[in-house]
């Protein structure tokens, strides 16, 4: 019964939620409503078990690490203050320090992930690769890509309208059409590949459930036919 239960409730919000797709309707708020208080109360379930032990572990070790976790506690405490006029001077504080910590962080991060490793790992690529005539041609085409892409932003003025440039510039155009191609298409894939996971898990295919193909024929059929005898009932007159 409990496995029942819940097949039924998944089916049920998956329909309300691509109900939409037909327009705007009490199903789809009902979903939209349940999943969104579900996922912060989780939430903030998961946020106060993680402070709880957090003070169970380290922060109650000491009384100089007790003095600075309710420091940290206040800090957070401040984020709160956004909410009304005469505190939200408060919230300012822990947004400042969140800003400037993760601006550090990431101008750390990025300049070495992103700046650094990439130019060691261009010039680590080797052009040929014996046995692997797939991964050569993959090699000679970063090795050729990449800098005409990088010269492509960086020269302008005579240089750019140079005969030379001109080729620079023709493969970086083609590289970067493949790149935001491809992107995009891996993109497309990605939302494919969920619908079509739901798709199998609403037509009960295995290893779902088979039950939630009765829960997905009755629950589809009463929400299409509630949304379209609305629009019938409701539907204006046209005006003179």
């Amino acid at each position: 019964m409990v496995d029942l239960i819940a097949a039924w409730t998944a089916v049920f919000f998956t329909l309300g939620i691509y109900s939409i797709l037909y327009r705007e309707n009490p199903w789809y708020r009902i979903a939209e409503s349940v999943y969104l208080g579900v996922a912060v109360g989780y939430g903030v379930s998961v946020d106060l078990l993680y402070i709880r032990n957090q003070w169970s572990g380290q922060w109650s070790a000491s009384t100089g690490m007790i003095l600075l976790f309710a420091i940290v506690m206040i800090v957070g405490l401040m984020w709160y203050g956004r909410f009304t006029k005469s505190t939200f001077y408060l919230y300012r504080w822990p947004l400042a320090i969140v800003v400037g910590t993760g601006i550090g962080l990431a101008l750390r991060t990025v300049i070495d992930a992103q700046f650094l490793q990439q130019i060691v790992a261009q010039v680590k690529t080797p052009f040929f690769v014996a046995g692997n005539m797939g991964a050569t041609i993959n090699n000679i085409l970063i090795q050729i890509m990449v800098p005409s892409v990088l010269l492509y932003f960086w020269f302008t003025g005579t240089i750019r309208e140079s005969a030379p440039m001109k080729v620079v510039e023709k493969i970086a155009r083609y590289t970067m059409m493949a790149g935001f191609g491809s992107a995009y298409g891996y993109t497309v894939l990605t939302r494919y590949s969920l619908f079509i996971g739901r798709s199998q898990f609403l037509l009960g295919i295995p290893p779902n459930d088979p039950e939630n193909q009765l829960a997905f024929i009755a629950i589809a059929f009463i929400m299409l036919v509630s949304m379209i005898g609305w629009d019938l009932t409701h539907k204006k007159a046209p005006e003179v």
